[in-house]
């Protein structure tokens, strides 16, 4: 009887570590899979990488900087809510005439250049300056239409973290 217990027990330890090992590998395929699309979004938005710079001096498209700054200004706030991220899609699409799919895409690009920048203030500065170079004038006016549409839907006022960025990209734009 202890055999026959003995030789259940191991075929379940066999089983439970088998189906540890499928999920495993599922997981990494997901990794790999996001890894690539956020790739393919990059390369889709014209953006590619070069050694020895920042990828904030990669930028060719001012609407990946404007995307850049959205994304550091809402990072700025203490909490963003889900409306607020939702806003920022509704700003990009139609800031930028894209589709839902193509504002998401967007908008991780974006947070990966806030990363990048080591934080949402760094990248404020270093994003307003390469959307002034980019854009003039036009960059500032998509990034405040894209900006206040965050601002405004939140519901509350901004932090005082998002009224020095704005100062910041008003002084980039020697507003």
């Amino acid at each position: 009887m202890h055999i026959i217990l003995g030789i259940i027990a191991a075929a379940a330890g066999i089983y439970y570590f088998l189906i540890r090992a499928r999920h495993t590998i599922e997981v990494a395929d997901e990794v790999a899979d996001m890894a690539q699309t956020a790739l393919g979004a990059a390369r889709r938005f014209g953006f590619r990488r070069q050694a020895n710079k920042h990828p904030v001096e990669c930028i060719k498209e001012p609407e990946l900087a404007v995307v850049g700054l959205a994304s550091a200004y809402l990072a700025l706030d203490s909490y963003p809510t889900e409306e607020a991220r939702q806003n920022l899609l509704l700003g990009l699409q139609s800031t930028f005439d894209v589709s839902l799919k193509e504002a998401e895409e967007m908008a991780t690009l974006g947070q990966w250049f806030v990363n990048e920048c080591n934080g949402p203030d760094p990248a404020i500065s270093r994003l307003s300056r390469k959307l002034h170079r980019l854009a003039g004038a036009e960059g500032l006016v998509n990034a405040m239409s894209v900006i206040s549409g965050i601002a405004k839907t939140s519901g509350t006022d901004p932090s005082e973290k998002q009224i020095d960025a704005l100062a910041d990209i008003k002084r980039a734009f020697k507003v």
